[in-house]
Order: structure tokens, then C-alpha cells, then sequence
């Protein structure tokens, strides 16, 4: 394994700052203290920022050598609805929210990378963008960043994960699809209300969502091909106010994963017209909204050809490994959508740590501090190699 040496000196930075988010975490689009820390290291060392929305941060590195290619380097910073169950000195301090996905990890080393690439401008040519995106759960980031035009007419962007399943040493990494797309669907049935004895003289919203839940199952199972991963899931039917009375609303919410963007367009589609059409048959009516968090992940195949070696170079041949497709989602995806790019997974996990191998979103997840200096010497190399 192949640390950076700056980053090398840094490991007690790295810890420090990542317990320190993690102690202090902010949902998503409120991360208004994690922005301005994040404002304060950079501008700590010389490197300007500005923000972009209400706690998106963009910092800029200009290299010195010269005019050069421009690069996007990406960490998320929110954190989940989740009270942390851990007892360790920097469990989170705000009841009910933690950084139970490792955005802290991410936060932390891209500032790790950043203290070291502004020591290495005089041997940069172009200029790194050094974005730190809120709001990645809920899709609503990335977009902000792409909105305001600060990405446009970059050659190059390169994000982190940190994997809980994946070692301490490995990198997972694929040369095409990763994460699938991520939209969320509200169906609202409305009907009348009755006494159960005269359901005649009602409406039934509740039966109706019921039977719409059931419908929505057989879309993946049969009108696609199985060979193409899909998922339809519904979390929420919220019906009812009274075991006698006929209920006249009822509220579904589910959410749809797809890797291609037919098939995403097509399941959407079919999800409002098979909710009409069951609402109708029995006398009520729905309303339909739908939400695009995010389009799936496609790592650009020739960027992925550009940072093998530079992963091999960090954690040593044979630690970079092909990445299982997930139906998770992440914005990254917008990002190198817009800008060619790659998103690698950095191993987290192991039997030292409690809480490094749990899933992610759980009340006990940790990360196994060892990945700090890896991801960290990642984005370093990734810039160093491009310019």
C-alpha cells in the first residue's frame, strides 16, 4: 500500500476532523456548521471557496504550472434520521441524527486531499474544483452544483465511498454501472366514506391501494426483461379511521431503481396509469406525483481505464475489485453524467472496529479509521495523475 506521504503526515488530521463530523452531523440540506467547518479548513490553508446554495461548499485549487485540464473532486457531507447507538468518544451529539453512511469518512479525506494538493500547486497545471455536495440521501446535491454552471466545461470528476462489506485495503470499482437511478413515487387514493356494513354507499380508498400495491409487484415481474435489474418498492400505505368505517383516503409511497433509463421511463409510466385505472374500477380516484432523486451511476469506461493504475498504485495490485451491482442510489451519478468520470468504493470494514462491517443506515455503523488515509491518497493521486 502506497500513502501519500503528505497524507502520510496528516493521519491524525484525518481521524480528528472525521470524528469531529461525525460527533456534529446535519441532515440533509441543513448542514449549515458542517459547511462553514468545511469553509474554515479550506480557507485555513489559502484555498478559496464559495458556496453554492444554502451548504454546498466549492473550493479551488489553481495549479501553478500553467493552464491545464480541470477536474472535479466530490465528497457528500449529510447525514440520516438515525440515533446513533454507538458508545465511543464521538458518537453523534444531536439526538437522532448520525453519519450512518460514512459521509464523514468522505468529508474528511477530500479536505486530507485538499491540504495536500494546495502544498503540490506549484506543480499543477489547470485546476481542481474541490466540491463538498450536500444532500446526497435525498437526491438534491448534485443538481444544485450543475444549476449554477460551476461544473461546466470540466474534463474530469472523481468521487469516494466508503464500503462496509469491502476490507480495509480494497477499492471496488466498475467500468460501467454501479448504483441504479433512484425516483420516488406518492400515490393519494381518494374516496368516500362509509360505514362498513353499506360499503356501497362509500368508495373504498383503502381496498383500492391495496390492490394497487398488488398491481405494482407485477410490473417488474412481467413487463420487462429479467436480465434488465428493476425494483419497485412501496414503504408506505397509510389508510383508515376506523375498523368500521369505510376509509375515504389512503397514501401509498414507494420508490423505483432501475439501471436503464427505458426501463425507468417505462415503470413510472405504467405505475401512474395501473394506479387510474385500479382507482377507477372502483369508484375513486388517485393523485400521482413523482420525484427524480437521482439517474443511475455509469462510470465512463476510458475514465475508468485512466485511474486503474492509479488505484493499483494506492492499495497495491490485485485490491481492486469489481464492484456488486447495487439498487442504492447516489447523485455522484449527475455529476459524472455531466463530467467524465468514475466513483470508486474504498474497503471500510473489519473485525478490529465494531460497527465497520455493519450495514449501512444502521444505528451502530462505524468506519474502520484506516480508510481515511486510502481514500484521501485516492483523490491526490487522481488529481496528480490528470494534471
Amino acid at each position: 500500500m502506497a500513502i501519500h506521504p503528505l497524507i502520510e503526515q496528516d493521519r491524525d488530521y484525518l481521524v480528528n476532523i472525521r470524528r469531529h463530523f461525525h460527533s456534529y452531523p446535519e441532515l440533509s440540506m441543513k448542514e449549515f456548521q458542517t459547511a462553514a467547518r468545511i469553509e474554515e479548513e479550506l480557507q485555513a490553508v489559502g484555498i478559496s471557496t464559495r458556496r453554492v446554495g444554502d451548504t454546498g461548499v466549492l473550493g479551488i485549487i489553481q495549479g501553478k504550472k500553467g493552464p491545464g485540464k480541470r477536474i472535479v473532486l466530490r465528497a457528500d457531507t449529510d447525514a440520516l434520521p438515525i440515533q446513533d447507538e454507538k458508545t465511543v468518544s464521538y458518537s453523534s451529539r444531536c439526538p437522532g441524527v448520525m453519519h450512518a453512511c460514512g459521509h464523514d469518512a468522505h468529508t474528511a479525506s477530500l479536505l486530507g486531499a485538499a491540504r495536500a494538493l494546495k502544498r503540490l500547486e506549484k506543480d499543477i497545471s489547470g485546476e481542481i474544483d474541490l466540491v463538498f455536495q450536500p444532500g446526497e440521501e435525498y437526491g438534491a446535491g448534485a443538481v444544485l452544483f450543475l444549476r449554477d454552471g460551476v461544473l461546466e466545461g470540466a474534463d474530469r470528476s472523481f468521487g469516494i465511498h466508503v464500503q462496509s462489506n469491502l476490507p480495509v485495503g480494497q477499492v471496488a470499482m466498475n467500468p460501467g454501472a454501479e448504483n441504479a437511478s433512484v425516483d420516488h413515487f406518492t400515490i393519494r387514493v381518494l374516496g368516500k366514506s362509509a360505514h362498513v356494513s353499506t360499503p356501497e354507499l362509500g368508495a373504498d380508498a383503502l381496498y383500492a391501494a391495496a390492490q394497487i400495491v398488488t398491481a405494482l409487484q407485477g410490473l417488474v415481474g412481467r413487463l420487462k426483461s429479467p436480465t434488465d435489474p428493476a425494483l419497485i418498492g412501496v414503504g408506505v400505505l397509510r389508510s383508515g379511521e376506523g375498523y368500521n368505517i369505510v376509509a375515504k383516503e389512503a397514501v401509498i409511497e414507494g420508490t423505483v431503481r432501475c439501471f436503464s433509463e427505458d426501463t425507468r421511463a417505462m415503470l413510472n409510466g405504467k405505475i401512474a396509469s395501473t394506479a387510474r385505472s385500479i382507482a377507477a374500477l372502483y369508484n375513486t380516484s388517485v393523485e400521482v406525483d413523482n420525484e427524480s432523486f437521482t439517474r443511475a451511476l455509469i462510470n465512463h469506461a476510458g475514465v475508468y481505464e485512466e485511474t486503474v493504475p492509479i488505484i493499483e498504485k494506492v492499495v497495491g495490485t490485485g485490491n481492486l475489485v469489481p464492484k456488486a451491482l447495487s439498487l442504492g442510489g447516489d447523485d455522484m451519478a449527475e455529476i459524472i453524467a455531466a463530467v467524465p468520470g468514475v466513483y470508486a468504493f474504498v474497503g471500510s470494514g473489519s473485525d478490529t472496529v465494531p460497527g465497520s462491517r455493519l450495514a449501512h443506515h444502521t444505528p451502530g455503523f462505524d468506519v474502520d479509521e484506516r480508510a481515511l488515509p486510502i481514500a484521501a491518497s485516492l483523490y491526490v493521486e487522481f488529481a496528480l495523475a490528470q494534471l
